[in-house]
């Protein structure tokens, strides 16, 4: 699937099992927890609500803490929360999972896009240039759990009646000058999904570090998921991380993609409450993410180390602190009709790997006609040429030297050296040194 010439979805061939771009494994004592809290019929309400609760509290110092079913409903609730409404506008980045758009709207707000910086994270100036005087909420994630500058984003609009949310969804346990992710701003967001560092049964938590933000009553009416829902959604996501491996050249075979695509609008998300299930799973990730963190590092470095300084690919850069999702990397055409990064992609699909393009930028897609931008330049110069390489712990160091020689021998093989070299990369950002 593509537009413009531009990276959308690559559908890849039928083949051996591969590896997933993420699917984390689940250590002995996560499963002895799930086991635990099933025998005792505690799995849509208990204790363990309560403790993910408190380590919440704990992990990123903050003094409020209310969980829930989704990031996008607990983005909601914090909107509401700090008295967005109708009327009102709320800046986003214009490249971001377009989920960020359906709480905006949910509250009746109008979304305006923002453009992005070198580390594809929004930044105080491009947040400055969408500014207005309707303007009542920033919402700053930590795209590809990498920390954006939300201090100066804060300092920007300090006396302007302005909140600032931390959306640590993508970002939970990292760290922005020694201060964890989700604690800044004026109230924050983190998410236990599928896809995310500490990759659960879902849920959510939306989290202040000031007194009075958010209300006791915020979770008041959410609907508590029936045991067999809870039961359900484990067995759909344990299939989904111990079978993944398997089914990907299955749903290659059937569908001609291997998930959804992250171009497709999301559907709606349920006013639901989190489960005691999704909590002890939770609670018991947190008890490692530190040591988590630390492996998703090592391999950064690795493609930091093994990609670094490549003629026509640039690595998007890492700030010290990062939870380190993923590694993106930019990867310009030779030529306007030429799309190498498709071929890239194709390359590592061939070789067993589960690697994707990027985000489509919001702007472009046909579902959110109530958006409103001006200019974003830099969003239209990288973003078609974007993408994401796995840091999950449990790819194998060998399988990170194994995508890079993939990467390196598709494009040297397409002659770039000699058309490249000396010239300047279309991305035009310094190489930085890898995250410490």
């Amino acid at each position: 699937m593509r537009r413009r010439g531009r990276i959308l979805w690559v559908p890849m061939p039928a083949g051996p099992p591969s590896v997933p771009l993420a699917a984390s494994g689940w250590s002995g004592a996560t499963y002895r927890r799930i086991a635990r809290t099933i025998g005792s019929g505690q799995v849509s309400m208990g204790a363990d609500l309560e403790e993910l609760r408190c380590r919440i509290m704990e992990t990123l110092r903050v003094c409020e803490a209310f969980l829930c079913g989704s990031g996008s409903l607990a983005l909601e609730m914090v909107l509401g929360a700090c008295g967005v409404g109708r009327g009102a506008e709320v800046i986003v980045p214009a490249f971001c999972c377009s989920a960020i758009v359906l709480p905006v709207l949910a509250v009746g707000a109008t979304p305006v896009l923002a453009d992005v910086g070198e580390e594809l994270n929004v930044t105080a100036a491009t947040v400055d240039a969408a500014l207005t005087r309707k303007t009542r909420a920033v919402i700053v994630p930590h795209l590809f759990g990498n920390p954006a500058d939300i201090g100066a984003i804060v300092d920007l609009v300090r006396g302007r009646n302005v909140r600032v949310i931390d959306d640590a969804a993508q970002a939970l346990g990292a760290t922005i000058h020694g201060r964890p992710a989700g604690s800044l701003g004026d109230a924050g967001i983190l998410s236990f999904g599928r896809e995310k560092i500490c990759s659960g049964l879902g849920g959510s938590a939306a989290v202040s570090a000031h007194e009075g933000v958010l209300p006791k009553s915020m979770s008041h009416g959410l609907v508590r998921p029936r045991a067999v829902a809870a039961l359900g959604k484990m067995a759909s996501t344990l299939l989904f991380r111990r079978g993944r491996r398997w089914m990907i050249p299955i749903q290659r075979a059937v569908c001609g993609k291997s998930s959804r695509s992250p171009d497709e609008v999301p559907e709606r998300y349920e006013r639901e409450a989190m489960t005691n299930l999704a909590a002890a799973v939770a609670a018991s990730l947190l008890s490692t993410l530190r040591e988590h963190i630390a492996e998703r590092r090592v391999r950064l470095n690795a493609y930091r180390e093994l990609l670094g300084g490549l003629e026509g690919l640039q690595l998007i850069p890492h700030r010290a602190g990062s939870a380190c999702l993923v590694q993106v990397v930019g990867i310009a055409p030779p030529s306007r009709n030429h799309d190498l990064g498709v071929e890239v992609i194709r390359a590592l699909g061939a070789a067993g790997y589960e690697v994707r393009g990027s985000y489509l930028p919001i702007h472009l897609l046909a579902g959110y006609p109530q958006c409103v931008w001006d200019r974003l330049p830099n969003v239209e110069r990288v973003w078609a040429d974007l993408i994401e390489l796995p840091c999950d712990p449990a790819l194998r160091l060998k399988d990170v030297e194994r995508i890079a020689d993939v990467v390196k021998k598709t494009i040297s093989n397409r002659g770039r050296w000699s058309r490249l070299r000396g010239s300047k990369s279309r991305f035009g950002w310094p190489q930085k040194d890898a995250t410490s």
